[in-house]
């Protein structure tokens, strides 16, 4: 009996798939390069595990720091990616490469707090929100649900998508960066979770201070601002394992800020569903479904089978 019992575990561990940490970032993240007439960016892009195209995803879009640019496609994956990818199994994370002496944000990190209006968008991020236009046509990812994050440079970069694509991007996550303080107004109703350390010496902590600030000077009350006060400028992984943060992230709503948008999903969606064929409508079994069901089945007739064997035994 003992043996049998054996035998129907063995086979279930083969038949049902592990998903804990199933995604290694560095192995199983899919490698694109994207070109314009400006510049050409390599992504990487970690797909939501069993991804099913009926379904709809969020996308994390994850800015890397100066330390990580170059073509390699490698470096990106350095900082946060495979702790992000652990704790958002259900989200599209998409990590662009800057090119190596090219920057995000064309200003200096030591100032800290800069002008949207002086300073013209970037060929990198011009290129990488037209990627980001691109993988939703070929992806069933929620444009509801898209974010910025980034660390460093990377933080400057967030503040810059967030200020000048405001009606793509549903919330942020930017560390140890810097906005512009013009800009309160525009961010007062958008969810901004920003951190950085008082002793920062590569950026200094007024370029969080300052734009968070205005952003509550405007009314803003969605930003959530913290401040660490040790820690330097390598905070990136206790912001990011902040308690609750990625889930207060993936709650929030472009169409919370523009309700016409929810308006326009709606319909889409409506339209969509009376285009589908009949048989489809009546719901869809993924690949876990029938993996699971296959593996009772095979259960029931190993069961089976021994029993009828041990009856034959005894006679």
């Amino acid at each position: 009996m003992k043996r049998f019992i054996a035998l129907v575990i063995a086979m279930l561990l083969f038949t049902i798939p592990l998903t804990a940490n199933a995604i290694d970032v560095k192995t199983d993240s899919r490698k694109t390069v994207y070109t314009n007439e400006d510049t050409t960016i390599p992504f990487r892009i970690v797909v939501p595990q069993n991804y099913d195209e009926s379904k709809s995803y969020p996308m994390l879009v994850f800015f890397h720091g100066a330390g990580e640019r170059g073509n390699d496609n490698e470096l990106s994956l350095f900082h946060c990616i495979q702790y992000l990818a652990d704790n958002l199994p259900e989200c599209f994370i998409l990590v662009p490469q800057c090119p190596l002496n090219n920057q995000w944000v064309d200003t200096p990190w030591a100032n800290g707090a800069y002008s949207v209006d002086n300073i013209p968008e970037s060929n990198e991020l011009k290129a990488v929100v037209e990627y980001i236009q691109s993988l939703c046509e070929l992806y069933s990812i929620d444009t509801d649900r898209i974010y910025a994050s980034g660390i460093s440079m990377g933080g400057f970069a967030t503040w810059d998508v967030m200020m000048r694509h405001n009606d793509i991007f549903a919330a942020a996550i930017a560390v140890c960066g810097g906005g512009d303080i013009s800009k309160g107004e525009l961010l007062k109703d958008t969810p901004m979770f920003v951190f950085h350390a008082v002793d920062d010496t590569a950026v200094p902590v007024s370029g969080s201070r300052e734009s968070v600030k205005a952003i509550q000077n405007a009314g803003g009350t969605l930003v959530e601002y913290t401040e660490y006060t040790t820690g330097g400028h390598g905070i990136w992984n206790q912001a990011f394992a902040t308690e609750g943060l990625l889930d207060k992230l993936l709650e929030c709503r472009l169409s919370d800020r523009y309700p016409e948008l929810k308006e326009e999903s709606s319909e889409a969606v409506a339209s969509e569903e009376e285009s589908k064929p009949e048989e489809k409508k009546s719901g869809f079994i993924n690949a876990r479904t029938i993996t699971l069901a296959a593996s009772v089945l095979i259960a029931a007739v190993v069961m089976t089978v021994a029993y009828v064997v041990k009856k034959k035994k005894k006679k």
